[in-house]
């Protein structure tokens, strides 16, 4: 199950935070394994948010979170097209998005525990 915390600058409708949430899922398709179908999305709006010391209008931060680790191919295509779906969902443009993306070895869900280094 991804996660993306997201941290959006501005307010967003309801129209345009479906178009958010469709799109990030579609984006995670560049992941093999990963999709919509299990995407947990947490989204913050009117966020103030700064850079250098500058209040930001339109910026975005977006925290990727998963189980297991994948190429570095599959990370910069999902970057991208998670960029391309910010960008048509709410107008941000590609030099005021930020995202960190975390590989993890361990995740619980549904009732049960991964480790992807030990199984009994």
């Amino acid at each position: 199950m991804p996660l993306i915390r997201l941290s959006v600058s501005k307010e967003l409708t309801e129209e345009s935070r479906q178009q958010l949430v469709d799109g990030l899922g579609e984006a995670m398709r560049k992941i093999p394994g990963k999709g919509p179908e299990m995407l947990m999305v947490d989204l913050e709006e009117g966020k103030t948010m700064y850079i250098a010391g500058v209040t930001q209008e339109n910026t975005v931060f977006a925290d990727i979170q998963y189980f297991s680790n994948f190429k570095h191919s599959h990370k910069q295509e999902f970057t991208a097209a998670a960029f391309e779906a910010v960008n048509k969902a709410i107008g941000t443009a590609k030099d005021k998005m930020f995202l960190t993306i975390t590989e993890r070895n361990t995740w619980g869900a549904f009732g049960d525990f991964r480790d992807e280094f030990y199984s009994e």
